[in-house]
């Protein structure tokens, strides 16, 4: 007889499954130019570095960016006061993508928590993207990652 611990697991494999179909259908965009890392390193390592600094899985949580293969969330408590409304949580939000000689291509910013704050968050408000980068070098450096940082990557990297 199967565990009912192993048929929750098998249902919740399933439904996630199935919201990230969804979320690949409805919720897709094209990746932006603008700043961006390439770091020397392959995903799994860049993933488990970012880990290391608390970085955590977001694809829950933000719209599909074609072709990423890494979507990461690190949540902070920061309050600030935006037009006269306070808000108290904030994430450094990191996309990457596998450029043509393995290495991986970064983007950050730095935004309102979208559970938080949903429409404030789609609305764009605090979004601050000179932020994220910040944040996402000192972590590249805070780990020893190897990158070369460009002001105005187009979309698709270096390699295409």
């Amino acid at each position: 007889m199967s565990h009912p611990t192993s048929f929750r697991h098998a249902l919740w494999d399933g439904l996630r499954t199935i919201y990230r179909g969804i979320r690949r259908t409805v919720a897709t965009d094209k990746e932006h130019s603008g700043p961006a890392f390439v770091v020397s390193a392959n995903l799994p390592d860049v993933e488990a570095a970012l880990g290391r600094q608390y970085f955590a899985p977001n694809w829950a949580f933000s719209y599909n960016k074609r072709g990423e293969e890494l979507n990461l969330a690190r949540i902070v408590h920061n309050r600030r006061e935006i037009n006269q409304h306070e808000y108290i949580w904030w994430q450094t939000h990191v996309r990457g993508w596998i450029q043509d000689d393995g290495s991986v291509r970064l983007r950050s910013h730095y935004e309102l928590e979208p559970t938080a704050y949903d429409q404030d968050h789609l609305d764009g408000i605090g979004l601050d993207v000179d932020a994220g980068t910040d944040i996402l070098a000192e972590v590249l450096d805070e780990e020893g990652l190897s990158y070369e940082y460009y002001e105005d990557l187009p979309a698709g990297g270096l390699s295409r």
